[in-house]
């Protein structure tokens, strides 16, 4: 897999699943809401999506022990697949026998995305794993930046062609999520892999880090990227589900909502690009503090916002602070660890709790107490995580001083 052409294959596995996940999982408010769910169901969608993949992500290594990275990945694109073509029969059904709003049905469609949720714990982790195996500094990085350039630019594709197909059928966007998944299994197959088997629940940190002198410094930076991970990932389960939702609410259409994400996406894609080119950020925790602090910009020009320019502005921002920190805890995670995938369990365990509690609870407070509550519920987050943050790197900063 050290090779230039066995490493591609990966890079394009992780664009095509991505690319897939982006135009399903984008539209499904819009799906659910076509269908008769409400404000909750829409919430409870993707919540369950990643409570299937979080509770799998725990399971996973315990239940199989020792992993073939090439055969779990495989096996993952094979179960999404089925589990998109079950979700786009029940949704077919639905709408054409007249059976709008029955709930049986409704639950159907999101049993189906946490089957595929589910399914993700054998793809991510593996798959990041496998491509930054035995890699350190400089290298890991742009390893790591390449792999984040290869999905997060299927982000930029993904929502809005799921936006404008959804507009046409609601089942057209888990079509050609199944269609991009067919494609995610033939790139796995023709991939290199010099590092075949993984252990997942397995390795220590090395005594050394590359690149950090202080063992107990990389351990701070991972808990403040851990809070940043969480943060942003909260941040987006809730605009992603029930900002979906207020955007039509407010007139604007679901293709120029899959327009948005589409900008997020390229924001995103840009500031991963660069993170994984450039080294001047690494273990500077200030930055950290500030990112925290400025994805709540984003939230308080949704709340206040009533325009597409306010909106796309808020999506710009948020997208920013999203991709430097989930480039953060990748990096800082992957640094200095003999074994990866624990690593890789630990960083999509927690965007995946940053999914359900945003999600989750956003549309619980969107259906229960009011349409704003959410993103509120978000800002108190982001206030509780910044407050953490602050307090291990003072934490930090007087033990060092105290050891001198």
């Amino acid at each position: 897999m050290g090779t230039l052409h066995g490493v591609r294959p990966l890079y394009g596995a992780a664009f095509m699943m991505a690319i897939s996940l982006n135009a399903w999982w984008t539209t499904m408010p819009f799906i659910v809401r076509n269908i008769g769910g409400s404000e909750d169901h829409v919430g409870y969608a993707w919540a369950a999506n990643m409570l299937g993949y979080l509770v799998c992500l725990l399971l996973a290594g315990k239940a199989l022990g020792r992993h073939n990275p090439k055969n779990t990945t495989r096996v993952a694109s094979v179960i999404i697949f089925v589990s998109s073509l079950m979700m786009s029969v029940v949704v077919y059904v639905v709408l054409s026998k007249e059976l709008v709003g029955n709930i049986a049905m409704i639950w159907t469609v999101i049993a189906a995305g946490m089957v595929a949720g589910a399914a993700m714990s054998l793809f991510w982790p593996f798959l990041m794993s496998w491509v930054s195996e035995d890699f350190e500094g400089p290298t890991l990085n742009r390893r790591l930046g390449t792999y984040n350039g290869a999905w997060s630019s299927a982000a930029i594709i993904g929502p809005m062609l799921g936006g404008i197909l959804v507009e046409t059928n609601a089942v057209f966007p888990i079509v050609f999520a199944a269609a991009g998944l067919i494609f995610c299994f033939l790139l796995l197959n023709v991939a290199s892999d010099g590092s075949i088997h993984s252990s997942l629940f397995g390795g220590q940190d090395d005594k050394s880090v590359a690149g950090c002198e202080n063992i107990a410094v990389l351990k701070q930076l991972r808990w403040m990227a851990r809070i940043s991970l969480f943060s942003s990932w909260a941040c987006l389960g809730v605009t992603r589900s029930q900002f979906a939702l207020l955007f039509t609410d407010l007139g604007f259409s679901e293709t120029c909502f899959g327009i948005m994400v589409t900008i997020f996406g390229i924001c995103n894609f840009a500031m991963m690009t660069a993170v994984g080119r450039c080294s001047f950020w690494h273990f500077k925790s200030i930055l950290l503090l500030a990112v925290q602090a400025l994805l709540s910009v984003p939230i308080l020009l949704i709340i206040y916002g009533r325009s597409l320019s306010i909106f796309a502005l808020s999506l710009i921002v948020m997208a920013c602070g999203f991709g430097f920190a989930y480039s953060s805890h990748l990096y800082y995670g992957a640094c200095g660890s003999k074994k990866r995938s624990i690593q890789m369990v630990i960083h999509e365990t927690t965007l995946s709790l940053g999914v359900i509690v945003g999600s989750g609870a956003g549309g619980y407070f969107a259906k229960n107490v009011g349409l704003y509550w959410p993103y509120w519920f978000a800002l108190i987050l982001l206030a509780v995580g910044f407050v953490f943050q602050l307090i291990l790197l003072l934490k930090g900063k007087y033990t060092r001083e105290g050891a001198k």
